[in-house]
């Protein structure tokens, strides 16, 4: 596997992405949105998102999610996506253009320095990002000042990150779902700061309307199975360029871990993801 191309191009913020920003992690996330829609379309749905309404895409990303959400919510609706790294906006914004969502608004900005528009979105999607965040609280707080009173934030986060493993279990797998914790940790992250959300709701005056822990045992026959193998082919070579990893190292874990991903009668455990909708009282 080839390291990262254009590290020389980024920016110390971009740098500080616990997977980075380089085109292998754009394609990534591009599958792993790919992955989820069929469960993150019903939860937009039973929220009440449609026609017409202001969607704030918090961590935007590449904006998959806000060019959905563009189609969704249509020309009279409007769409702000705020992410802080420039090479994700480029990404977002020449997808728009060829699809011609003028409803999408691109806002470079870190979430916890983003001075949130008050009383101004219907609802708020936060898609694995409280989990990247030094202070989640403040971010929670800033998105319950952007909604509407009745409004509702729309959180996608990892509950249990522990729980992602083959089985039955590989040395190489578990030492590298530790490392990534680690890193992600040392970043200033939290996996899984789902479990956070009913002591971080209240104090930003929200209410924890539902809840769903979502977690599957998939094999190579599986469409999901491309998330997890993508995420470890990109993330082996970031262990490596933050210093985590040899390469030598490196390749004897990828090794190890290829042959259990090449194996039809594998079985993985997935890591547990929280669907969670805090509404604003009227």
């Amino acid at each position: 596997m080839a390291p990262p191309t254009h590290i020389s191009a980024m920016t110390k913020s971009e740098r500080d992405y616990v997977l980075g920003t380089n085109d292998a992690e754009i394609s990534r996330l591009s599958l792993q949105h790919q992955v989820w829609r069929p469960h993150v379309f019903p939860f937009w749905n039973r929220a009440g998102l449609t026609r017409g309404k202001t969607v704030i895409d918090a961590g935007a990303g590449p904006g998959f999610a806000s060019l959905d959400l563009a189609e969704i919510v249509g020309p009279r609706g409007r769409i702000i996506s705020v992410e802080r790294s420039g090479r994700f906006l480029d990404t977002l914004k020449g997808e728009a253009a060829l699809r011609g969502l003028e409803q999408i608004e691109a806002i470079e900005s870190d979430l916890l320095e983003y001075k949130w528009p008050e009383s101004s979105a219907d609802f708020i999607w936060c898609r694995w990002v409280l989990a990247f965040v030094a202070d989640p609280a403040r971010v929670v707080a800033g998105m319950a000042k952007a909604l509407k009173p009745g409004g509702a934030i729309l959180f996608h986060e990892y509950c249990d990150y522990r729980a992602w493993r083959f089985a039955p279990p590989l040395p190489e797998m578990e030492r590298f779902r530790e490392l990534v914790i680690s890193s992600w940790r040392g970043s200033g992250g939290e996996p899984d700061i789902a479990l956070e959300l009913p002591r971080l709701l209240p104090g930003a005056g929200l209410t924890l309307e539902s809840a769903k822990a979502l977690q599957f045992a998939i094999t190579p026959k599986d469409f999901m199975w491309h998330w997890p193998e993508s995420f470890i082919a990109v993330n082996l070579d970031r262990q490596v360029e933050l210093g985590n990893l040899t390469r030598t190292e490196a390749d004897t874990m990828q090794a190890a871990i290829e042959a259990r991903l090449k194996d039809p009668a594998s079985l993985m455990l997935t890591p547990s993801v929280m669907l969670a909708l805090a509404r604003k009282p009227v």
